[in-house]
């Protein structure tokens, strides 16, 4: 009974959860408006644009005169990928990247989505929404003012093709390592709340300083160690193998359209748009301002209470949690001795009830993530049964 109150309790909490509001062309110039971002959309997401083709070009040229356009100076970190060095892709990878200068750096911040997609649909959530959202957001920092760190930011090629272009970016570009906080944004589906799904080693201070400044935070401890066991990958493990800590988001309902001709700019939810650009903005705009030389903390426990509102703990305490927790059962059970009200059957019930949730929960997880992705649900059901033999 008291497994089946807590799941009712956190469906309930998670039915609360909203994307929230979009917002129109005549919101304020330091606002971020997923009208606007949306019209950037449907110019990149036209069609699809896979790494390679004459189609993405044609997006490269259109992201690269549109920061042109805002005074910027994108760069075209180039790279050949030869026959042999991936099984997916061969030929050029265009990575563009602007550096903005800051007032008072300490290490730089970056932002980080990609722009090529798959050959089966135009990508307007995967990942068009992240680079119009980029768009959005540096256009509404120029309104507001300077940040004291640098800020990067980085449109990956290749991502669809086996994160290629992190990959190359990484171990050919040594200023990589420079980069104190990394913030990749990323689609699952093309509707619902943004989730931060991921994040890296000794997040204490990153979960605690993203719960401040995130105007609608989702995100759940459970679920990124739920994901640590899967094979899925997004431009972020590139950078994490590297050494620079960081945040992954994306929202995941509407998995029919995910890496198919549905992925249009027509049926992408503009309150996920928004959702993802109120990230990027209030994080750009608070992690761009803070020292980044040494922000590794110990982990946290963190997830959503009501709505909004997420409660975080030092995973140090979960062992005294676990103690209090034996000591409530052994209490409880010496009570059900001492009123005559305990039954063998109904521990043994209880407990079977309890890691029969931990399984589905699982099994949900797996299925959520591996849906429509080649290979990876099998994937994933493998490394299912052989954890349960």
């Amino acid at each position: 009974m008291i497994t089946i109150i807590l799941i009712a309790a956190i469906l309930a909490g998670l039915l609360q959860i909203r994307s929230p509001q979009p917002v129109g062309m005549d919101a304020p110039p330091e606002d971020f408006s997923s009208a606007r971002a949306m019209e950037k959309v449907k110019i990149i997401a036209r069609e699809p644009h896979p790494s390679g083709s004459s189609a993405h070009d044609e997006v490269r040229d259109y992201i690269i005169a549109e920061l042109e356009h805002l005074g910027l100076h994108p760069e075209i970190q180039q790279t050949e990928v030869m026959p042999g060095m991936s099984k997916r892709y061969s030929g050029r990878l265009d990575n563009i990247v602007v550096r903005i200068p800051g007032t008072e750096p300490s290490k730089p911040l970056m932002l980080a989505a990609h722009y090529d997609s798959v050959a089966s649909g135009p990508g307007a959530a995967d990942d068009a929404s992240g680079i119009a959202a980029m768009l959005e957001t540096v256009r509404a920092l120029q309104a507001s003012g300077p940040l004291k760190n640098d800020l990067i930011l980085l449109m990956t090629d290749g991502e669809e093709q086996g994160l290629l272009g992190a990959k190359t970016l990484v171990n050919e570009q040594p200023w990589t390592r420079e980069v104190g906080l990394v913030l990749n944004y990323e689609a699952r589906g093309n509707k619902g709340p943004s989730f931060m799904f991921e994040t890296s080693n000794q997040n204490g201070w990153i979960i605690q300083e993203f719960i401040k400044a995130a105007p609608h935070p989702v995100a759940y401890s459970l679920i990124y160690n739920l994901y640590k066991l899967m094979p899925n990958d997004t431009d972020l493990t590139m950078f994490k193998n590297a050494g620079i800590p960081g945040l992954n988001f994306a929202f995941g309902i509407g998995l029919n359209a995910y890496h198919t001709e549905l992925d249009t700019p027509a049926n992408l939810d503009p309150s996920s748009l928004q959702h993802q650009g109120d990230y990027m903005l209030s994080l750009a705009r608070h992690f761009g301002n803070l020292d980044l030389g040494q922000i590794n903390q110990q982990d946290r426990v963190y997830f959503n209470a009501i709505g909004w509102s997420m409660i975080s703990y030092p995973q140090s305490w979960i062992p005294w949690f676990t103690i209090l927790a034996v000591l409530l059962f052994i209490v409880t059970v010496w009570h059900g001795i001492y009123a005559r009200r305990f039954r063998w059957k109904g521990l043994f019930g209880g407990l079977f009830v309890s890691l029969l949730a931990l399984v589905a929960i699982y099994v949900a997880n797996t299925l959520l993530w591996g849906y429509s992705a080649p290979g990876y649900l099998k994937n994933d059901t493998d490394r299912f049964l052989r954890i349960l033999r």
